[in-house]
């Protein structure tokens, strides 16, 4: 009798301690995907003729410091790792010709609505205009003209070093 008594102690102990691991577990998963502070993914749009010339660099600032990654080169999407950001400076160019650049706090979190992070391309008479989107519920209303590398790079000192910025690749 003591012998069956102990096994259903030692039974329902395994039992309780594979609920309390799994509890656990779920728990740990639950909290690393809610309190992630990853942003969503860059979505370039406009139309294929224009984007497949199209060059997206995104410099962000952190508390740790700032990186640059790629999120859209030559007609393709990158995946960048914009986890924790507090500022960003979006870098586009055309044809590697035509530049222009966006910088923005990153206030998706203070701000209600669905997040979101799309640039759209429209190019109107020859002239090519970037948009930024935040948030889904917005409209798309004012946005930037790519300029001619003569007019954007005034300072030829500046110009090396900054058209790198737009036009280079960057590993994610």
């Amino acid at each position: 009798m003591i012998l069956k008594i102990n096994a259903i102690k030692k039974r329902y102990r395994t039992f309780g301690s594979v609920i309390i691991k799994m509890a656990s577990m779920l728990i740990v998963l639950f909290l690393t995907v809610n309190c992630s502070e990853k942003e969503p993914d860059f979505i370039i749009k406009g139309n294929p003729i224009v984007t497949k010339d199209i060059k997206v660099n995104i410099e962000m600032f952190k508390e740790n410091g700032k990186r640059i990654s790629t999120a859209y080169y030559d007609g393709k999407s990158y995946a960048i790792d914009n986890s924790n950001v507090m500022r960003y400076k979006i870098y586009v160019s055309y044809q590697n010709k035509y530049f222009g650049n966006i910088e923005m706090d990153n206030l998706h979190q203070k701000l209600k609505g669905k997040a979101v992070n799309e640039i759209v391309l429209v190019k109107k008479n020859d002239v090519i205009t970037a948009f930024y989107l935040g948030i889904s519920e917005k409209e798309i209303n004012t946005g930037i003209e790519l300029l001619p590398s003569d007019n954007f790079f005034a300072d030829e000192r500046t110009q090396t070093v900054e058209k790198q910025k737009f036009t280079a690749f960057y590993n994610n």
